[in-house]
């Protein structure tokens, strides 16, 4: 139970408590205007401040955590564990909750900061919060999906708007697991059931991430069928097979670059003499052709021939003709004879280079028989590296098929384990029927006080886990949805301390009662009042008096005596903390 809150500074309005219903009202003096507002009283700050020292986590800048409260200390005196205790935090040091007061039995001990000051840390806070509230242990296990006192305590203290949406999530962005395994864990089902659906979520998530990844080329590999996988992997099988059987049969001829270059030699020079051969070939044709067609000139012709030179030159020595035949027959002898030499050292040296190619043809045949069925040594290392490759991409194949397969076992597997686990949760639902269906009877009872008309808590579950929802008759109003959460929550407080948990508080803000109808607030307040002195709770609520339903309270009702705390706006002194910001 929280029996005050209060801070360091003069000015602040401390805040006393009792067991059942607890009212803080905010007054609109007749003085204001119609632009003044009782929303910066500090009612909210009241729930703020004691969600703060409840280990709340604030970002900086934000809720408690801003310049204007710098220096300022707030204090929650409660009762926890079987102890009453003091908590102070201060927004300037966070991390840090001072405790006074005996902690006998708790499961971790304050210790002294360097002040002196016996505390404990956020994590340890938690723990005994957990601990002492709900009956789990934070301490055993850093990771997993489990219940945290932080996640189970804002269905109880409901410190942001967004915290009245919904009955079953506290912030916008809670997490599907966070919501099946905290109400699960609050309404007596298998909260373990919940954590292990979001373990095969997770499983799934990471199949599916590992698919996308592939398929966007953020992992290497192809997203191909297993069919075709086997195909490549197949054809790469054989290219290795032959690159094997090839390695094995070569041989390495350490002098097979110099053999290789001395065949080179040889098949040069053989290319020299064959065109060689054929140069003289061609002159020899000549010559032939010159001997069979040149004769000796006729007579007359001779006779033409003398006397256009005579003509040509009348001053030079005249030779008879005689003297020219006798010339010119000699001159065609001697080239004749010339022509025949010609001849035969063309085909002599002929002959002699078809001896010399014979000659180096089987020497460079031989030198090629010996390169036969053998290479040199870079040889061998390029059809090594090859081979090397072709081994390298049948591995990756390999894995990548292995991988497929693993991925296709593992993805049945989950579709098996989430059909088994389904099963075993509604067998476990069953068996679980005579608790969980106390929460169902009490919101039933609770619905049906306000709008004489039993609504419903429901609870089902499918193939993704616990799906619930609240009904209440009357259309899809804000009041309605308001007091949906009403229902639902005092409905929590009220099973917990039917389990026995520690948890014997419940706080609202005004914003529970936006909407709603005086007369179903008036209820609301009266059956609070009715189950938290059925139950042994605490219920906490800060409201506007222009809200607080006065001529709807049943005969006999006190409601004045419930009021703990009012705040004005008379004057920046009449809020919460003695000043506005």
């Amino acid at each position: 139970m929280i029996r005050s809150v209060r801070a360091n500074k003069k000015g602040f309005h401390t805040a006393a408590f009792k067991t059942g219903v607890n009212l803080v009202l905010a007054d609109r003096s007749s003085a204001a205007g119609d632009k003044d507002t009782t929303n910066a009283l500090g009612k909210s700050t009241l729930i703020e401040i004691i969600d703060f020292c409840l280990a709340s986590n604030p970002s900086p800048g934000k809720g408690l955590r801003i310049e204007a409260l710098q220096g300022w200390a707030f204090t929650v005196e409660l009762t926890i564990g079987g102890n009453d205790v003091a908590v102070t935090r201060s927004p300037d040091a966070p991390g840090f909750f001072a405790v006074e007061g005996s902690t006998v039995g708790w499961p971790v001990q304050p210790t002294p900061n360097k002040e002196g000051t016996p505390g404990l840390d956020t994590k340890k806070w938690r723990a005994v919060l957990a601990w002492a509230l709900f009956g789990i242990s934070e301490l055993a296990s850093e990771s997993g999906y489990k219940p945290s006192a932080r996640s189970l305590l804002s269905y109880f203290v409901r410190n942001q708007a967004v915290a009245y949406n919904t009955p079953f999530k506290h912030f916008d962005n809670q997490k599907t697991w966070d919501i099946q395994v905290h109400n699960a864990f609050l309404l007596g089902l298998n909260w373990e059931k919940a954590a292990t659906w979001q373990q095969l979520k997770d499983q799934k998530n990471a199949l599916d991430a590992l698919k996308q990844a592939i398929k966007t080329g953020a992992v290497d590999g192809e997203l191909a069928s297993l069919g075709e996988l086997e195909a490549e992997r197949l054809r790469l099988t054989t290219q290795l097979e032959r690159e094997r059987e090839a390695l094995s049969t070569f041989r390495v001829l350490p002098q097979y670059r110099e053999i290789e270059a001395q065949a080179n030699i040889l098949t040069s020079e053989i290319h020299g003499l064959v065109n060689a051969n054929i140069v003289d070939k061609r002159r020899l044709e000549r010559y032939r052709e010159s001997v069979v067609n040149e004769d000796a000139p006729t007579t007359d012709r001779l006779e033409a021939l003398y006397n256009e030179a005579g003509i040509a030159l009348p001053g030079a020595v005249r030779k008879t003709l005689a003297d020219a035949r006798s010339f010119n027959e000699k001159i065609v002898a001697n080239r004749r004879e010339f022509i025949a030499s010609e001849i035969t050292a063309l085909e002599a040296a002929v002959t002699d280079r078809d001896v010399q190619i014979v000659t180096l043809t089987d020497r460079r045949a031989s030198y090629l028989g010996a390169l036969a069925g053998q290479g040199a040594l870079e040889e061998l290392t390029q059809l090594q590296e090859l081979h090397a490759a072709t081994r390298l991409k049948v591995d990756e194949l390999t894995n990548r098929i292995t991988q497929l397969r693993q991925m296709t076992t593992k993805s049945d597997t989950i579709k098996v384990e989430t059909v088994e686990l389904k099963r075993a949760t509604i067998l476990d639902y069953e068996e679980r029927r005579a608790l969980w269906s106390q929460a169902l009877s009490l919101f039933s009872e609770f619905s049906e006080a306000l709008y004489n008309a039993a609504g419903r808590l429901v609870i089902d579950i499918d193939d993704t886990g616990y799906k619930f929802d609240v009904e209440i008759a009357g259309g899809p109003s804000e009041g309605i949805s308001k007091m949906k959460i009403f229902c639902y929550d005092l409905m929590l407080i009220s099973f917990a301390r039917q389990r026995g948990l520690g948890i014997d508080f419940l706080i609202h803000d005004s914003t529970i009662f936006d909407g709603v109808d005086p007369r179903q607030r008036a209820h609301a307040i009266e059956l609070a009042a009715a189950m938290s002195a059925k139950y042994g709770f605490q219920y906490i609520c800060t409201l506007n008096t222009d809200m607080v339903p006065i001529n709807d309270f049943s005969a006999g009702f006190d409601f004045a005596s419930l009021v703990r705390m009012r705040l004005t706006d008379t004057a920046p002194s009449g809020s919460l903390l003695g000043f506005r910001y």
